[in-house]
């Protein structure tokens, strides 16, 4: 086995132009499919933490009926108490308690469907921290009442301006219409456009007395220290709330969770594509490397070397050459991966495309260790895979015809 790897080693570099160019397509590529794993990752992470933090929370609480049809009738009776005994937990990083309603927000320019969020200003404030998100204008103010925070876009969207008045419009507990004038004290714009759209935000207590529930709140949203505690602490919750209804992010948007799966998929397909067209590469090169040495192969065979030594042979100069092109194409994905993790890839000229799914337009990529294993095995597969043909049409020569 020694004798026939001095002779593979040898054998590759016979050729240095050739031997280079493979070198070079196997780190190139290697570079390039990890690089965009790594950049796919942190876009979906980003996208997940962005959530957590600004929108969804870790876990959810609701009455059993609340998420069918947003009836506000359906609030929690003992939501107040329960919220108290969450936030003493230690594992709990923040936690609040809010009156959502779906209704209507009206200017003299228009109107628009929104989904009316009732909060407790500091408890919000430290959950998803709403008062940073602010690009004009105040947070709430604690002696003043009737104040309203919208987005840039829905105020662009109804012409409104800083201090104005707007209408909020919504059913009561009773099914009454309700409405009232809201003073815009803020403007604020997250990175997802569509979030935006759709969200505004009063206190709790401009809302509770109007909906018909006072000191009510309808939804809980927990926020813990670590995402890796969900599991423990959402079982934990239905142990102590039996009656109500217990959902982590991943169940209280689907399609988060799937964009997750999706993903996943989705970096180990890309990887694949690169690492296939790498492998044709390489076979074509191989091949004619076979396809020269026909008569010293030949030869070899005629002097008693046995096909299946031939066969290693072939083998093992395609592992020699991808295996040093593996190294290297590694090596420069860790640097920039390493570099871009600290810097992040500012892509500020597309931030409308971003923004338009909930993405930011800065991007750090990140890659896993079980990822990075993963690679590895790929890449052992498309050595096997690369060198199979050329040792395969190696053992077909015959050696009275190859001498000829």
């Amino acid at each position: 086995m020694s004798v026939l790897t001095k002779i593979a080693s040898r054998n590759i570099w016979r050729s240095k132009k050739r031997s280079f160019i493979i070198i070079a397509a196997v780190s190139i590529g290697l570079w390039a499919g990890i690089f965009i794993m790594a950049f796919y990752n942190g876009m979906i992470e980003q996208r997940i933490n962005a959530a957590i933090a600004s929108e969804l929370s870790h876990i959810q609480l609701h009455h059993p009926e609340f998420r069918k049809d947003f009836e506000i009738k359906f609030h929690l009776p003992e939501g107040r108490k329960m919220l108290e005994k969450i936030k003493n937990d230690s594992n709990v990083k923040a936690a609040t308690g809010r009156i959502i309603i779906k209704g209507m927000i009206a200017s003299a320019s228009g109107s628009s469907g929104t989904t009316i969020n009732g909060v407790m200003p500091e408890q919000e404030e430290l959950l998803t921290n709403l008062k940073g998100k602010l690009i004009k204008g105040n947070y709430f103010n604690p002696k003043k009442e009737n104040e309203i925070l919208l987005s840039e876009k829905l105020r662009k969207k109804l012409k409104l301006n800083l201090y104005k008045k707007t209408i909020l419009t919504f059913q009561d507990r009773d099914g009454n219409l309700a409405s009232a004038a809201f003073r815009i004290t803020g403007i604020y714009k997250t990175i997802n456009a569509p979030y935006d759209d759709a969200n505004v935000f009063v206190k709790i207590t401009d809302l509770d007395s109007l909906a018909g529930i006072p000191k009510a709140i309808n939804e809980i949203a927990v926020l813990l220290h670590s995402g890796k505690s969900v599991p423990e602490i959402e079982k934990k919750l239905k142990l102590q709330f039996p009656k109500t209804e217990i959902k982590n992010w991943m169940e209280i948007s689907p399609e988060l969770g799937l964009t997750v799966s999706v993903g996943d998929q989705m970096v180990y397909i890309f990887m694949g594509i690169i690492l296939l067209a790498l492998a044709f590469g390489i076979v074509n090169t191989m091949m004619m490397s076979v396809l020269e040495r026909t008569r010293e192969i030949g030869m070899l065979l005629a002097l008693g070397m046995n096909k299946f030594k031939i066969f290693l042979m072939i083998l093992l100069e395609t592992f020699f050459l991808i295996l040093v092109g593996c190294p290297i194409g590694i090596a420069l994905a860790f640097a920039t991966i390493g570099i871009t993790r600290q810097t992040g890839i500012n892509l500020s000229q597309f931030t409308e495309v971003y923004s338009s799914f909930g993405y930011s337009p800065i991007i750090y990529p990140i890659l896993t260790w079980n990822q990075f294993g993963n690679i590895v095995v790929l890449i052992m597969l498309t050595a096997l895979f690369s060198a199979l043909f050329p040792a395969r049409k190696a053992l077909k020569l015959k050696p009275a015809e190859s001498l000829k």
